[in-house]
């Protein structure tokens, strides 16, 4: 993925298009870093959120912050002195690095998301066995090493069309395929369990099948929230991914002409999914959008927090489950 597309306009852009592009933009760039900050913010407060999975959601909000921090105030100078690039050339290139950086990142993390779900729902015994602090960071580590790497190689590699095409392959649609697969396989586990759960009628089993449901159900409900996250990311990127694909394998005349417009279009899509990521959180998990109004509101965090876990102790009881139940069934939180 690069954006050697949309440096290959000769048109010229109207006053009042670079100042509708740039207003947008700035929106674009304060809205996705007020957002993100509050994933991560709400992460460090709050010892709920700190779960397994949601360390991968806060690497997730990190390449977004990144995006937010130097990719978009680049892309607004290019707005407003394209659509030729008139700046430094070393820059075009740091800015196309930055871009394979945060896909790359993205993804990887979309990928450890997406196993990890798969794992806690399809093996949940052996998903406290094998999901802890040290095997977490390590693979978010080896997600960010893989990125930079990537990127380094785009760097280098930048004038070469096939390395251009191969690249999106690699870290697109393959990471792509593995995320698609491994959410088909836990909602088919999750139709399965939702038979068997509906067709228990012996009272004894109910009360035995009652925690282990409710943690499911819970999982589940999880497992939906990161499903609308990858298809967000894959709406949001596959234009660009696609656009930059085949602007890599054709030439000179051979390659389609796009009005700018389209262009700008599939850039913002591309940039906007760093934005939207929070809203998701916060419509979809209640953790989350708990998290999120009381930080808004400044309320003192560590009361709040307290608070916090008191409630969703007192949501988790009125629901059937114990204190106990709850504990041996709750995802891993790691600390």
């Amino acid at each position: 993925m690069n954006n050697s597309t949309l440096a290959s306009s000769h048109l010229e852009y109207s006053n009042s298009f670079r100042i509708g592009t740039s207003v947008f933009t700035v929106i674009l760039i304060l809205g996705t870093i007020m957002g993100n900050t509050l994933v991560i913010a709400s992460f460090i407060a709050y010892s709920r959120i700190r779960t397994a999975t949601n360390f991968f959601v806060v690497s997730l909000a990190c390449t977004d912050l990144g995006v937010a921090l130097f990719s978009m105030p680049v892309w607004l100078a290019y707005i407003l002195t394209g659509p030729i690039w008139v700046l430094n050339p070393v820059l075009f290139r740091v800015w196309t690095a930055m871009d394979i950086l945060v896909g790359t990142a993205s993804i990887g993390n979309l990928v450890a998301i997406s196993l990890d779900r798969c794992l806690c729902i399809t093996k949940p015994l052996m998903y406290y066995q094998y999901i802890t602090s040290v095997r977490v960071n390590s693979t978010i580590a080896c997600i960010w090493v893989y990125s930079v790497l990537m990127a380094v190689a785009g760097y280098l590699l930048w004038q070469y069309r096939i390395f251009n095409f191969i690249s999106s392959i690699v870290y697109f649609w393959v990471p792509l395929l593995i995320i698609i697969s491994a959410y088909s396989i836990v909602f088919r586990v999750a139709l399965r369990q939702t038979r068997r759960i509906n067709t228990t009628n012996n009272s004894s089993q109910i009360r035995k099948t009652r925690a282990s449901r409710y943690s499911f159900m819970k999982e589940m409900k999880a497992a939906k929230t990161l499903a609308v996250v990858v298809g967000a990311f894959f709406v949001c990127w596959a234009p660009f991914v696609v656009l930059n694909a085949i602007y890599s394998i054709c030439t000179g005349a051979d390659c389609p002409v796009l009005k700018p417009q389209i262009i700008l279009v599939v850039k913002w899509m591309h940039y906007g999914n760093s934005l939207i990521n929070p809203p998701i959180y916060s419509f979809l998990n209640k953790d989350f959008r708990v998290a999120f109004k009381h930080i808004i509101c400044c309320n003192n965090l560590v009361a709040t927090a307290r608070r916090m876990d008191l409630m969703f102790a007192r949501s988790d009881g009125s629901k059937g489950v114990s204190t106990q139940e709850i504990a041996q069934n709750r995802t891993t939180v790691l600390s």
